[in-house]
């Protein structure tokens, strides 16, 4: 596979050293030989830099943090240093450290993204215990301001937005789009205004029931949502942080409703609290 496109799958990680070696054990594994492994420790201080440092992959690249990246710096870090050195018609992989990949998991990214005319692809979320699907990717409802998650029910279906929990773009499709806005989206929603950018300059995005990646079903943001609803509507570590979905509806969208998006925002989150209250 010499003349097989690079994949260079970038992986954010912190404090979860037998995560990222479970991780790097699944894509050890793969059959598709033209990877390269860049993972971006952000200040990790449980013995995942020594692991790293001593692991042995001679296809792994590893960029550090001083803590303060979160998944939005890392993966702009990650980004930013594969467009230096990758081809227009290799690809980029996002990946997180608390997957299990089947061994084939890359090279069906690959032929799903060819075979859909170098679309960009994203991978089947299933539940690590049980697999049953936790998701695929969002349909965005621009105008009352709704971000949707999708169950695939056919091969592939196409989606406005993709999570970067196993998200292949080809890197074209990254050079013209450029990078992660690391500073309005500092750990969550990043992923999903990047591909719905690119989805908007004209890139197809699908999701894909053809290649799966299972991680748990708890959500990331658990402990802080249950911390109290100041944390739960403020804190940049929670997916309900109200300021990031207003940045992601201004970003967005047709230019008129980004125009209005405050506005809008607001209306639409008091008749949803209107609607809460009187059932």
């Amino acid at each position: 596979m010499a003349d097989s496109p690079v994949v260079y799958c970038v992986i954010p990680v912190h404090n979860r050293r037998e995560l990222t070696k479970r991780c790097l054990g699944y894509l050890r594994a793969q059959d598709y030989a033209s990877l390269q492994i860049i993972i971006v420790d952000d200040g990790s201080d449980d013995g995942t830099g020594e692991y790293l440092e001593k692991c042995g992959f001679s296809n792994l690249t590893v960029l550090t943090g001083n803590g303060e990246l979160w998944w939005g710096g890392a993966m702009h870090m990650g980004i930013a240093h594969t467009v230096k050195i990758a081809k227009e018609t290799d690809y980029l992989l996002m990946l997180n450290d608390d997957v299990r990949l089947e061994s084939t998991f890359i090279s069906t990214l690959i032929k799903e993204s060819i075979f859909h005319n170098k679309a960009i692809i994203g991978s089947c979320q299933r539940d690590e215990i049980n697999g049953m699907q936790l998701g695929s990717g969002y349909v965005i409802d621009y105008f009352r301001m709704r971000i949707n998650a999708l169950n695939i029910r056919s091969e592939f279906e196409l989606v406005d937005a993709l999570p970067a929990r196993g998200a292949l773009f080809p890197m074209r499709a990254v050079m013209s789009a450029g990078n992660i806005y690391k500073i309005i989206f500092p750990h969550y929603l990043g992923d999903l205004e990047y591909s719905a950018r690119m989805h908007e300059i004209g890139w197809k995005v699908i999701a894909s029931r053809n290649v799966s990646v299972y991680t748990s079903s708890e959500s990331s943001d658990e402990k802080i949502r249950s911390q109290g609803l100041f944390n739960k509507i403020l804190s940049f570590r929670s997916k309900n942080n109200i300021f990031n979905r207003l940045w992601f509806f201004s970003l967005r969208g047709p230019l008129l409703l980004r125009i209005w998006a405050v506005p809008r925002y607001f209306i639409f989150g008091v008749w949803r609290a209107f609607m809460r209250i009187d059932v």
